[in-house]
């Protein structure tokens, strides 16, 4: 996902993920026991193809900013360390998104609790695809809250000199 701003000539990138990185009280938490329902396994399918790239880019573009940095000027070939500020939600989108299924259609209910959501505490799969206007609501609200709250930071990321 970074690559497109890169080959542009982006100095700075700032990327917003939906990827919410849970303290390590929830980490140790399981969100299934068992065998994980259908829906889990959607979920995670889709945050492999949507997330993870976004944090592989990420990782990859810090080893090299690393790299550069390493070297002195006269031996980087005229490349530059790019800064990257990553915006996450402080909530996971999955649980938020689990508050607003019993809102859904009764059809649309009946098979997301044959995937399995009602099994685990964090229907990723549901995140993905649930547009109802309340949830949709709620999303811009944290998403607004997150960025006051590092309003700071943003602030003066967009402010540095290219």
């Amino acid at each position: 996902p970074l690559s497109p701003v890169l080959h542009l000539g982006a100095r700075r990138i700032l990327a917003i993920s939906t990827r919410y990185d849970g303290n390590q009280d929830e980490a140790g938490q399981p969100t299934i026991y068992g065998y994980p329902p259908p829906a889990q396994v959607a979920g995670t399918l889709m945050n492999s193809i949507f997330l993870d790239l976004l944090d592989h880019d990420a990782l990859r573009l810090e080893r090299l900013n690393r790299l550069l940095e390493s070297l002195p000027p006269e031996k980087r070939d005229g490349l530059k360390p790019i800064r990257l500020l990553t915006l996450r939600p402080s909530q996971d989108l999955g649980r938020l998104a689990y508050e607003y299924e019993p809102q859904l259609p009764k059809a649309f209910r009946f098979l997301m609790r044959g995937l399995g959501t009602k099994q685990t505490r964090s229907p990723d799969f549901l995140s993905l695809i649930l547009f109802q206007p309340d949830y949709l609501q709620k999303l811009m609200e944290v998403g607004e809250a997150d960025a006051e709250a590092r309003g700071a930071e943003i602030l003066e990321f967009l402010r540095e000199d290219a």
